[in-house]
């Protein structure tokens, strides 16, 4: 069982290190990103700025490399619907249900039927907002960032002074698994392929160009200083908040089943192993915020691709499809769920 736990640890180890390289080279993208789509934004119809890949790559390679553009938007639109959308719900059920499930107000054979209300739920609440426009967006997206950044680096913390005594440990793994993988698998093509595999997977979110659509709209005469501010979204995102999370999960020494899709339930398994069950209700809120912050922006992007392929005129309609989605997210499968995002992640990085 020791030598099965030290082999997980290091195959967690070895993505979280794939990750973070991936991560830091996310942020070198992302400010290129960022400060093109300043650079090339336009005006809509409403005169509202609007920017990102696929304007970046029309005004400023010119007529011929259009069709690079299109393909943008076309993979950016299939992309929203699973990683923006049904992942972020999948991981909104799976932290509600821990919760209600640790304290007993439902039970197991209960969980589809609570996935489903909370995706109906999920699905008003999105159409709301984001039929609101970019502004309402802003107003929830604000009060609900700091709040639950706040909220889950402090538990995050909290988790690792209490296990203090594993943290040594943990990073000697993570090291191991990033620059030894064969010691993981005993097979150093294979490992090494599946440890950049999982954790590039994750890391390439960096530089998949829809951060820039948002940054697009921000007021600001100045590219660069914009992209400045990239930099340090991806810093915080994927360095802070999801090395936080690695270590919550390491240190607390939860068992990680290999090969098994394991989302929101696994950081809520190392908070609850350290602080009890009554940190499920904290943790839940923490988690959905982040999810559904999320949803929202993911949203803000395909109204944005869908606009630049057609016009401002399929962007409600876009909406009010997007938020169906959360039912489906809700209900679905997470392995399903992420396989398909993964794909199309990868088909919208080809383009940018």
């Amino acid at each position: 069982d020791i030598k099965r736990f030290n082999f997980i640890k290091d195959f967690q180890g070895a993505n979280d290190g794939a990750s973070g390289v991936a991560a830091l080279l996310g942020m070198i993208i992302k400010y290129s990103e960022v400060t093109l789509s300043i650079r090339f934004r336009e005006r809509d119809a409403k005169g509202d700025w609007v920017g990102g890949p696929m304007y970046y790559i029309k005004n400023g390679l010119g007529k011929k490399w259009n069709w690079l553009a299109y393909l943008f938007a076309a993979f950016g639109v299939l992309t929203v619907f699973g990683t923006g959308n049904a992942t972020q719900v999948n991981t909104i059920t799976t932290a509600i249900n821990s919760a209600l499930l640790n304290y007993n107000i439902i039970s197991e054979s209960a969980v589809s039927t609570s996935n489903l209300i909370i995706g109906i739920v999920i699905a008003i609440l999105i159409a709301m907002i984001l039929l609101g426009g970019i502004k309402r967006i802003g107003q929830v997206t604000e009060k609900l960032v700091p709040f639950m950044a706040l909220l889950y680096i402090l538990l995050g913390l909290g988790v690792i002074l209490l296990n203090i005594q594993n943290v040594p440990s943990v990073f000697v793994s993570i090291f191991k698994g990033a620059f030894q993988p064969s010691a993981v698998t005993g097979g150093i093509i294979g490992s090494m392929f599946l440890s950049i595999k999982k954790g590039v997977s994750r890391g390439i979110f960096s530089g998949l160009g829809t951060g820039s659509i948002a940054h697009a709209c921000a007021d600001t005469k100045k590219p660069v200083k914009q992209g400045m501010f990239g930099i340090f979204e991806v810093f915080t995102d994927t360095i802070v908040i999801c090395t936080l999370t690695a270590l919550v999960i390491l240190c607390s020494g939860v068992p990680i089943t290999y090969g098994e899709a394991a989302g929101a339930e696994l950081t809520i398994l190392g908070f609850t192993s350290t602080y009890g069950n009554w940190v499920s209700i904290f943790t839940a809120v923490a988690m959905c915020c982040f999810a559904f912050s999320t949803a929202l922006g993911w949203g803000l992007y395909g109204a944005r691709c869908i606009e630049f392929l057609f016009s401002e005129k399929v962007i409600k309609p876009f909406m009010v499809v997007y938020a169906l989605v959360a039912i489906l997210g809700a209900t679905a499968n997470l392995g399903l769920m992420w396989n398909i995002a993964e794909t199309f992640n990868g088909l919208m990085a080809i383009p940018n």
